[in-house]
C-alpha cells in the first residue's frame, strides 16, 4: 500500500479518492464490510454500526461508513477480521436480531436478506435474551409498497431515499428508544413516481412489493438484462422471469458509471399491463 500513490494523487481517475469513505475504498479493493444502512447514493447516518473497523492505537471500533480513508490510512492500519471486530459485529448482530421475528420462510425477502446472510456469518445459535419481542403495527404508506414494519431494523434507508432522491418528506421516524417507528407523517402516504425503490433499499423484509407479493425465490428466477422502454432514457434494467413470465423488473448496474441508477414505478409495473389477459390484441370492424 502506498499513500502517496492512492491518495495525493492528483490524475482524474484517483480523485474519487480523497473524500471516500473508508467502506468504498475497502470494497474497491476487494475488501467487503458488511453494513445496513450505508448506500452509495445516500447520505451517510451511521446508525446500524455494522461496518465497525479497528484501527491501531485507536481505543475502540470505529465506524468504517462515517471515516474518511484518507485520514485512516495516513501512517496506520485498519483490520477488518480482527477478533474484536468479529465479536463486535456478532454482539451488533445480537442487538438486530433481538425484536427481529423468525419468519424467513414466510419472508418475500429470504433468499436475498441481507440480515439473513450475515446470520451465517456473524450469527450465534444460543439465545441470551428471553423477554418478549415487539411488535410494531404496519403502516400504509402507499399502493405500491406493502410494509411488515415488525421485521425494521431502523436503517432510515428508505426516509434518507425519500427526502433526498424523491424529494417526498413524508417517511420519517418518530419515537425515541424501543419505541421507534418509520412511517409517514398521520395520515399522509409516500406519493413517488419512485416509490418502488425503496423495496431494493431495504435491507431486510420489512419494504415489500405489494402488487406481487410470495411469487417466488430469486434461485427459482432467471434474469435478463434489458433496457427500459417505457421512456427514452435508455435505463439499464434486470428482467426477473419465473416459467416464461415476467416476474419483476430491477435496476440494472451502468456498465460505464458503475453505479445503480433508480428506476420509476411506471418501468417497475407496466410489464402488468402489457402482458394482461384482458389487453386489447386485435381490431374489432363494425
Amino acid at each position: 500500500f502506498n499513500y502517496d500513490l492512492e491518495f495525493n494523487n492528483k490524475s482524474k481517475n484517483n480523485l474519487w479518492k480523497h473524500n471516500t469513505p473508508l467502506i468504498e475504498y475497502c470494497e474497491s479493493v476487494g475488501i467487503n464490510i458488511p453494513h445496513y444502512c450505508y448506500h452509495k447514493n445516500l447520505s451517510i447516518s451511521g446508525n446500524c454500526r455494522m461496518c465497525l473497523i479497528e484501527i491501531k492505537n485507536s481505543p475502540k471500533p470505529v465506524v468504517s461508513c462515517a471515516m474518511s480513508a484518507k485520514a485512516c490510512l495516513n501512517n496506520n492500519s485498519i483490520f477488518t477480521q480482527s477478533p474484536l471486530v468479529k465479536k463486535a459485529r456478532e454482539n451488533i448482530l445480537e442487538f438486530l436480531l433481538l425484536n427481529h421475528p423468525l419468519d424467513c420462510p414466510i419472508c418475500d425477502q429470504g433468499g436475498e436478506c441481507d440480515l439473513q446472510d450475515q446470520s451465517f456469518f456473524f450469527g450465534i445459535t444460543k439465545k441470551r435474551f428471553y423477554s418478549f419481542k415487539r411488535f410494531v403495527s404496519d403502516k400504509n404508506i402507499g399502493p405500491i409498497v406493502k410494509t411488515l414494519m415488525t421485521r425494521c431494523i431502523h436503517c432510515t434507508r428508505c426516509v434518507r431515499f425519500a427526502s433526498e432522491i424523491a424529494g417526498v418528506g413524508n417517511l420519517g421516524i418518530f419515537g425515541r428508544g424501543l419505541s421507534s417507528e418509520i412511517g409517514t407523517y398521520v395520515t399522509k402516504v409516500f406519493k413517488s413516481e419512485l416509490s418502488g425503490n425503496v423495496v431494493d433499499l431495504c435491507p431486510v423484509g420489512a419494504l415489500t412489493a405489494k402488487p406481487y407479493p410470495f411469487l417466488g425465490r430469486s434461485w427459482e428466477l432467471k434474469s435478463v438484462n434489458s433496457i427500459d422502454f417505457s421512456d427514452g432514457f435508455g435505463t439499464n434494467i434486470q428482467v426477473f422471469l419465473k416459467n416464461n413470465k415476467i416476474v419483476k423488473i430491477l435496476p440494472n448496474c451502468d456498465s460505464q458509471s458503475i453505479k445503480e441508477s433508480w428506476i420509476s414505478d411506471k418501468t417497475r409495473f407496466s410489464f402488468d399491463g402489457m402482458f394482461s389477459p384482458e389487453r386489447i390484441s386485435q381490431g374489432n370492424f363494425l
